[in-house]
């Protein structure tokens, strides 16, 4: 799954149809049902479904449910920089970034990106296995994790890992799930895009000598970036909690879904809607600061 610092560290990462073998198709059927066949399960989205077809999978993945998070994310950003922005100035920044990276803004984005590189026969896998029992259950329990009353069971659990070590193949699983979502690498571009983004809204407002130097924002960056082993590590103890109610097939099944054709579709077009998301909201917060207050020199 697909959540950024530690914020989205659980955007659900969608997959689909997987191909056992060389032109086999292996998926599930809303009744739970496995299916092989030579051909890939036939859902083929007439025009005008298009739309539809993308608000349903972003709906059941998850994804629209955890861009919900961003706008408090981004204020906590806020919070943490030491300024010298006066209350109401600081309050007005706020709101500015607040309505710069609203839900529904970033879920447009998310939504333009899939529109950009949409797939008939591919959303169609990935619609087969969404609607499937394992697929809602998959999400169910991503979800779940992420919500606040979780923090404390998933700090019991990590703290117990090292008594009670996973076996090596599910650790095995979790490592292949995340070599195909790059979770990490996620939360760290996420991360760094809503530093920037505070950075670049506060410029207007703050006067140049005191505004951070293009040696000390790029320090901060590689600050962050030193994190990147240390987020790898935490998104795979993150995935074995996340998913230990599964039975080792249920997680082979759904790791192989994302190692698909289609799975691996999915996600690059989730990932490329969610940087192109941030960015944008960063350059509108920039422009309306910008507008909202005179330049400081």
């Amino acid at each position: 799954m697909i959540r950024a610092i530690p914020w989205l560290l659980g955007l659900i990462v969608l997959a689909c149809g997987w191909p056992v073998e060389a032109k086999t198709y292996r998926w599930i059927n809303e009744q739970g049902v496995v299916t092989y066949s030579d051909r890939p399960p036939l859902l083929r989205p007439v025009e005008g479904e298009r739309d539809a077809l993308i608000a349903e999978a972003l709906e059941l993945s998850g994804t629209r449910k955890a861009l919900e998070s961003v706008p408090s994310q981004i204020k906590l950003q806020l919070e943490a920089r030491q300024t010298a922005l006066k209350p109401p100035d600081k309050a007005r920044a706020t709101k500015i970034l607040a309505d710069a990276f609203r839900p529904e803004a970033l879920y447009g984005a998310v939504r333009d990106a899939f529109r950009s590189s949409y797939d008939p026969q591919r959303m169609g896998l990935v619609m087969v296995q969404l609607r499937s029992p394992l697929f809602k259950k998959v999400a169910a329990l991503e979800l779940a994790a992420n919500e606040p009353a979780a923090k404390a069971d998933f700090e019991v659990f990590a703290q117990t890992l090292a008594r009670d070590v996973p076996a090596p193949a599910r650790v095995d699983l979790v490592t292949r799930q995340e070599a195909v979502v790059r979770s990490a690498a996620l939360q760290m571009e996420m991360s760094i895009i809503a530093f920037k983004a505070v950075l670049r809204a506060l410029e207007p407002a703050v006067p140049s000598e005191k505004r951070p130097t293009a040696r000390e924002v790029e320090f901060a960056e590689r600050t962050l970036r030193s994190q990147q082993d240390a987020l790898t590590r935490g998104a795979l103890v993150r995935a074995l909690y996340t998913y230990r109610t599964l039975s080792d097939q249920e997680l082979a099944t759904y790791v192989e879904f994302s190692e698909s054709d289609a799975g691996l579709w999915f996600v690059a077009s989730q990932r490329k809607g969610l940087l192109d998301a941030m960015r944008m909201a960063m350059d509108s917060a920039a422009r309306q600061m910008t507008t909202a207050f005179p330049v400081k020199r």
